[in-house]
């Protein structure tokens, strides 16, 4: 179950082998063998087990590339979507520092998303972007003010 979630195209290494499922798999065997009356499981009964458990990591696990990923599990969104949301962020902060605020001035907010969108040379989706934003609101690198089209983002540096 480990390998499955290796990619030997990446350094990327996701352990997709629990102590809780190893625990899970023991008493899905022991259930198993329950069912056919016996007091003994046998390898037929783990093997029943390893292949409920192997679907069910297929069906919630399971990466948009395919490769089984436990972070969509305990953290709700896969490796890939954090990279990419870390990628994006830090495109904005670039964004923002080498031209749009380099005066400490505000840029309008749909100017940041257009400018973002047209370096990426891909659509950036609203919801990604705004979530990205608010990440780096709360972080304190920028400040969001105004409403609707009058919304403005200011870059917020450091001053010693």
């Amino acid at each position: 179950m480990r390998k499955l979630g290796q990619d030997v195209r990446t350094a990327d290494k996701r352990i997709t082998a629990t102590t809780r499922q190893l625990e899970s798999m023991i008493r899905l065997s022991e259930a198993h063998a329950k069912m056919r009356l016996s007091e003994v499981v046998t390898p037929d009964d783990v093997g029943e087990a390893v292949r409920l458990i192997k679907s069910a990591l297929k069906t919630a696990a399971t990466d948009a590339q395919g490769r089984i990923d436990m972070s969509l599990l305990t953290e709700g969104t896969s490796a890939a979507e954090r990279k990419k949301k870390a990628d994006m962020k830090d495109a904005v902060v670039r964004l923002l520092d080498s031209e749009l605020t380099a005066g400490g001035q505000a840029v309008r907010y749909a100017e940041v998303a257009r400018r973002l969108a047209e370096g990426a040379g891909v659509p950036v989706e609203s919801g990604e972007f705004a979530e990205v934003m608010r990440t780096l609101e709360m972080e304190g690198a920028v400040m969001v003010s105004g409403e609707g089209p009058r919304k403005s983002v200011r870059r917020v540096t450091a001053s010693v």
